[in-house]
C-alpha cells in the first residue's frame, strides 16, 4: 500500500507520516521539501507534498496559528516518537529493516 493509499484509509487518524510532513512543512512552508524530509522519495515528492497540503487533517493543523515555541514542542515530540520506534525496532529485532536485511 502507497504513501497516498494509506492517507487516504486514516482520513481521520494523525499517522507518522502525516505527523512528520506537517513538522517539515511549518519549517519553511515549501510542500516538496517538507515530503522530502519527511520521507518521501524525491520523484514524487512535489506531487505528494501537494496532496498532502489538501488533505483534510494536514489543512486544519495548517490553519492553526503556530508560534515558534509550538513548533518547537511539535519537532521535540517527533524526535521522541522516532527515538521510541527505534527502541522499538532493536526490541522487536527489526532494526536492520530499512536496509533491507532482513
Amino acid at each position: 500500500m502507497g504513501f497516498s493509499s494509506r492517507l487516504k484509509a486514516h482520513r481521520h487518524l494523525l499517522t507518522l507520516e502525516t505527523l512528520k510532513f506537517i513538522v517539515e512543512f511549518l519549517k519553511d512552508n515549501n510542500a516538496k521539501q517538507a515530503a522530502f524530509r519527511s520521507g518521501i522519495p524525491e520523484t514524487y515528492a512535489a506531487r505528494q507534498g501537494q496532496w498532502l497540503k489538501k488533505h483534510p487533517m494536514v489543512k486544519l493543523a495548517l490553519e492553526k496559528d503556530i508560534d515558534e515555541q509550538d513548533k518547537k514542542k511539535l519537532e521535540r515530540n517527533l524526535n521522541e516518537i522516532n527515538k521510541l520506534m527505534e527502541q522499538s525496532k532493536q526490541i522487536l529485532g527489526l532494526e536492520d529493516l530499512e536496509t533491507g536485511q532482513l
